[in-house]
């Protein structure tokens, strides 16, 4: 009797999708603390001014400009495109675990920008890795991105909870052990990941290409203006929040319930992707980001928070979803790190570091009215957006008979 050649199939959380899905759930259980409590953390336990902390945090969004494509160059030239993200976050738990046992504005810039920059490295790493295995087909993108999501959210409510129960040391301990999950995980749980052959490799990694590239360059300031309008929001909502008078259980669930709806969107993105374009849902998201600011810049409370909230789906997750179809769509395989990471360095870095700074000098002079400088630079994102239509075609007038 001859046995079959062939392997039984792969169960769905053996493959790599699950396992780069595994990876990003550590992550992004760590950035939920890390986005929400550390300014918090920053102003109680350190003493800082809203404009020193604005300061810190975007010093390393800033700097990304340089780090952002020096590390994906690394990554898409790697012979095993997992070994940056696995050094990264190890070198991470290193660097927060120095910087939370030191005080002073100056220690606290130095080792917040290496900390800060290690952790933002990673986000781009783990969206190429997690495009790369979910176009296998076992998962789809949005499921993938969706657990992701629900890791954060629960950092935000368990959080909140801890820190409650505990006071702001839970944030330093929470903090490190998040990322030493993460590096426990990338070790043992990624894949090998060779990258494709490339017949003449850049040595730019094909960033000059990508940056010659006028649909390119449009996207990501288009989009980088979206997502960097949520930089108040994402450094000092829960300081205004705490100033009003709201607990911080009440905060992680207000965070989360935003994130919960951006969950709902990215597991509906099979039936909504039949519906628009990536440039559509694009433009989405900036007419949302708009709206939701503008109405945030009055300090609303009670009931009106709750939709609010729930337009964090429209005004992050359906822009990031629209630029991350595109740049999957148009970038070539080779340079797949490269075109993240140049993304993330104008959304992520340039723009929200610019977006940060802004944002600590308007929080101390008025609080929430920095909301509206973000409903401006969305709608600047917006306009912009609009380049990326495609034209359509022109149809020739009818041949006379």
């Amino acid at each position: 009797m001859r046995l079959s050649a062939e392997s039984p199939p792969q169960h769905i959380f053996a493959t790599r999708a699950a396992r780069v899905t595994m990876v990003m759930s550590a992550l992004f259980g760590t950035t939920g603390v890390i986005l929400v409590f550390l300014p918090r953390w920053l102003e109680a336990e350190r003493g800082l001014s809203g404009a020193e902390i604005g300061i810190i945090l975007s010093l390393a969004q800033f700097a990304r400009v340089i780090t952002g494509p020096l590390i994906a160059y690394r990554s898409d030239r790697a012979s095993d495109r997992a070994a940056p993200l696995r050094y990264i976050a190890l070198a991470a738990v290193l660097a927060y675990t120095a910087f939370f046992f030191v005080d002073g504005f100056w220690p606290l810039l130095a080792l917040g920008f290496i900390a800060l920059t290690l952790s933002q490295s990673m986000t781009p790493l783990i969206e190429a890795a997690t495009l790369r295995a979910t176009a296998q087909g076992r998962m789809s993108y949005g499921v993938a991105r969706g657990i992701g999501s629900i890791a954060f959210i629960a950092a935000n409510v368990l959080g909140g909870i801890v820190i409650a129960r505990f006071g702001l040391v839970a944030v330093v301990v929470w903090i490190i052990c998040g990322l030493s999950l993460t590096t426990v995980t990338s070790w043992l749980g990624l894949p090998k990941d060779p990258p494709p052959p490339v017949a003449n490799p850049s040595r730019t990694g094909g960033a000059n290409a990508l940056l010659r590239n006028r649909q390119f360059l449009i996207l990501i300031v288009a989009c980088g203006l979206i997502q960097a309008a949520h930089g108040f929001y994402y450094s000092f909502s829960t300081n205004v929040w705490r100033g009003q008078g709201i607990s911080p259980e009440m905060i992680g669930v207000l965070w989360a319930f935003g994130v919960a709806c951006e969950v709902a969107f990215l597991w509906s993105l099979p039936i909504i992707e039949r519906r628009t374009t990536p440039e559509g849902l694009i433009l989405l998201g900036a007419g949302a980001a708009v709206a939701r600011w503008f109405v945030m810049g009055f300090a609303p409370l009670g009931l009106a928070l709750w939709p609010l909230q729930a337009m964090h789906a429209l005004s992050f997750a359906a822009a990031h979803v629209g630029a991350m179809r595109l740049l999957h769509r148009d970038a070539p395989e080779s340079s797949a790190a490269m075109a993240q990471t140049l993304y993330a360095v104008m959304s992520g870095g340039l723009l929200m570091g610019v977006s940060t700074l802004i944002s600590g000098q308007l929080y101390d002079v008025g609080g929430a009215i920095g909301y509206w400088a973000m409903a401006a630079m969305a709608g600047a994102g917006g306009l912009l957006a609009l380049l990326l239509i495609p034209p359509k075609p022109r149809v020739s007038p009818a041949t006379p008979r």
